[in-house]
């Protein structure tokens, strides 16, 4: 899965978040960090080391692990994964805090995000980049439901459960976003894993492994829909305050999500929680796509016309000097005959010709 080019990422991230003033935390870099230590006071947070993630990664050709930063705080321990605040714990309360494609891989989503809450300043901004189920490998999966949040939390899973394993690898296949953006679809049998390879990781997670995978799948329109319907359920302590949505013949949007304000318990949880909902709907990429080149044709259409004009004026100037010339030339002529040398050559060549005729006969 090929995803935008981090020199573009992070100027997007750049103009949506202020990373110059406090200290932030970036979770899960690997080796694409966002904020860099020579662009911000940040800290790093993973489930594993960085040595761990280096050797790890060390055969995966789409991973440098020569970028994988050193990480400062680390979720797994000899009893499991410790939650993220307490990880963190001692350097909050940040600033800022910035994931990409993180959210998608946390088991307990809900936990997550309140997580968080509890270690950010009051007005501090949550960046997510997030993967577009449309036009990732995730291209044949359901969009996540408002139930599977509520069931993972229910459950207080730390590990990707064994739904979310089967799912990500029994449905994941190789697409190119641009193709998607066509409209074009992989068939089931370009799937990555088959049955057999799949059941390998699920296995892997019911022996209680973290088996990595994409727990949920979002478009923008139901990440937003989804997160305001979890704060009108009192689950939800952030409003999707800015997306971005995904650029055409890419396959991740963002998102700016601000912590709503500490305010009197109410036994009214919607009034509560409830709050003013960004209005984002999903481009339908074949739509889009026809749009485009409409809009490219009509751009085009218009720039003929002009060129037609302006080939039209050149003529119609061309074709007034060329009357000119010829006026004046009629002119000149008009006056060579009226000349007296015009009389006289005239009648000179009359009785020549008169003998030529003779001698010929």
């Amino acid at each position: 899965m090929t995803v935008t080019p981090l020199s573009i990422r992070r100027k997007q991230v750049l103009k949506l978040a202020d990373f110059s003033t406090g200290h932030g935390l970036e979770i899960g870099p690997l080796s694409q960090p966002l904020v860099t230590k020579d662009m911000a006071d940040v800290r790093y947070v993973d489930v594993f080391s960085g040595s761990h993630l280096r050797a790890h990664y060390a055969q995966d050709p789409n991973v440098n692990v020569q970028d994988i930063p050193d990480i400062d705080f680390v979720l797994s321990t000899p009893d499991g994964v410790r939650p993220l605040s307490e990880a963190v714990a001692a350097a909050a309360p940040f600033a800022w805090v910035v994931a990409s494609h993180v959210i998608d891989h946390v088991p307990d989503l809900i936990s997550w995000l309140a997580q968080i809450s509890q270690i950010i300043e009051e007005d501090a901004a949550l960046l997510l980049v997030v993967p577009d189920r449309r036009f990732s490998f995730d291209i044949l999966r359901p969009a996540t439901t408002v139930g599977q949040l509520l069931q993972a939390h229910e459950l207080r899973e730390v590990r990707p459960s064994v739904r979310a394993v089967y799912d990500h690898f029994r449905s994941q296949v190789v697409v190119d976003a641009s193709d998607a953006w066509r409209g074009l679809v992989p068939a089931r049998e370009s799937r990555m894993y088959d049955l057999a390879q799949t059941m390998n990781q699920v296995r892997f997670a019911q022996e209680g492994h973290y088996a990595d995978s994409h727990v949920w799948t979002f478009t923008p329109a139901s990440f937003v829909q989804q997160l305001a319907e979890l704060g009108e359920l009192g689950l939800c302590d952030f409003v999707v305050e800015q997306i971005v949505p995904t650029a055409v013949n890419q396959l991740e949007f963002f998102a700016v999500l601000r912590r709503r304000p500490v305010g009197p318990p109410s036994q009214d949880v919607a009034s509560v929680h409830a709050g003013p909902v960004l209005d984002v709907v999903d481009e339908d990429p074949v739509a889009f796509r026809a749009k485009a080149e409409s809009e490219r044709l009509a751009a085009q259409a218009r720039r003929l016309t002009v060129e037609v004009a302006r080939l039209q004026a050149e003529l119609d100037a061309d074709i007034r000097v060329a009357g000119q010339r010829t006026k004046d030339l009629e002119d000149e002529l008009a006056q060579v005959k009226a000349s007296e040398r015009w009389r006289l050559g005239g009648l000179a060549a009359g009785p020549a010709s008169a003998l030529k005729r003779l001698f010929v006969r």
